[in-house]
């Protein structure tokens, strides 16, 4: 596998191993009906989704399929609403170095879910992430899913994320990017049915020689249909990332609307930042736009808080949390959005 704009030459996908610790919590969802659960799990991702979906590609897909160590299988019936949101919190460390989580999340009609995947680690050792999330919301239905990301600096995450929606269904992609050397990260979701939404907001931070490849798209085909990609990032010392957006419309896909953006701190010269937004439209009577920025933290916002009292590093991290913070605090739980904050503010002061 070769990543050229981020200077990947190569990977090796390493030999699979168990992933033996206690991972999910919060489950307190006795009425689900989990008659389904078998057959969901011998789903392939071809039997699944269309060819428009491939996630990260088919190497890193099938890598799941076939050798997967943790996830989990959630059908919900109809008219069921999960208040809690199911956390699974995956550690890994000398004796876990390796998580392949598939994850597959069945709503049906005018059902409601919440899931939040925490991936970390406890070790300095090389560890290993590559995870596969299928979802098929139905009409009607509501998807939460938050995914949190802050490996050690010498692992290496992966991550493909595939969603099909339904007819006035609605999915919430929260993507928190903030560890690993190497990331490759994509978000795919089709919005098959009739005023059905899809709405991914994302942030990541580069430090050192950390490589982002980030790839979401939204795949219209419903009428009326809408989408909105958000996606803002902060890029310091030597770190790459390439982040690849796309609105794609299809025929069929009439009075459908999509708005994504991009913008991204630059707090180092030597830092690399593409930005390659893609807008692909087979239907006419559709809107989409998109943006994309980068550049250094506004002078005057820094001058201003520097002449009350702050030091240069204090105030950056200000900003910075404040352009996050929207995104940080869709997180339902104030333990995970605390230490995310507290990371962001080490990292920032400690530049």
């Amino acid at each position: 596998m070769k990543w050229n704009r981020i200077g990947l030459e190569s990977l090796t996908f390493p030999e699979p191993k168990k992933y033996t610790k206690e991972y999910l919590s919060n489950l307190e969802i006795t009425n689900i009906n989990l008659d389904e659960i078998n057959e969901l799990s011998t789903t392939k991702l071809e039997d699944f989704m269309p060819k428009e979906a491939k996630g990260l590609g088919k190497d890193f897909t099938s890598y799941v399929e076939e050798y997967y160590n943790s996830g989990i299988s959630l059908h919900v019936p109809r008219n069921m609403k999960v208040e809690k949101p199911i956390i699974l919190d995956f550690l890994m460390d000398d004796e876990n170095p390796m998580v392949i989580d598939r994850n597959i999340l069945v709503l049906e009609p005018n059902s409601e879910i919440t899931v939040v995947i925490n991936y970390k680690t406890k070790t300095q050792g090389h560890c290993f992430h590559n995870g596969l999330t299928k979802v098929y919301a139905k009409e009607n239905s509501l998807v939460n899913i938050i995914k949190i990301q802050n490996l050690n600096d010498k692992s290496h995450n992966f991550d493909s994320n595939l969603a099909i929606i339904e007819g006035e269904g609605n999915i919430n992609w929260v993507s928190i990017e903030l560890g690993g050397n190497i990331t490759g990260s994509n978000f795919t979701t089709i919005l098959n049915g009739d005023a059905s939404q899809g709405n991914l907001s994302s942030i990541y931070l580069g430090d050192g020689d950390r490589k982002l490849d980030l790839g979401y798209s939204m795949i219209h085909k419903g009428r009326k249909s809408n989408s909105n990609i958000e996606t803002k990032g902060v890029l310091m010392d030597d770190s790459k990332k390439v982040f690849r957006g796309n609105l794609i419309f299809k025929k069929g896909a009439r009075t459908s609307k999509g708005v994504e953006g991009e913008y991204v701190i630059l707090l180092d010269p030597a830092v690399k930042s593409d930005s390659i937004p893609g807008l692909f439209c087979e239907e006419d009577d559709v809107s989409g736009e998109h943006a994309a920025s980068a550049g250094q933290i506004d002078k005057d916002k820094l001058f201003y808080l520097m002449s009350r009292g702050l030091s240069e590093r204090e105030a950056k991290k200000l900003i910075i949390q404040a352009a996050f913070r929207p995104v940080v605090d869709k997180i339902p739980s104030e333990e995970l959005r605390n230490s995310i904050n507290t990371e962001i503010e080490r990292r920032i002061i400690n530049e």
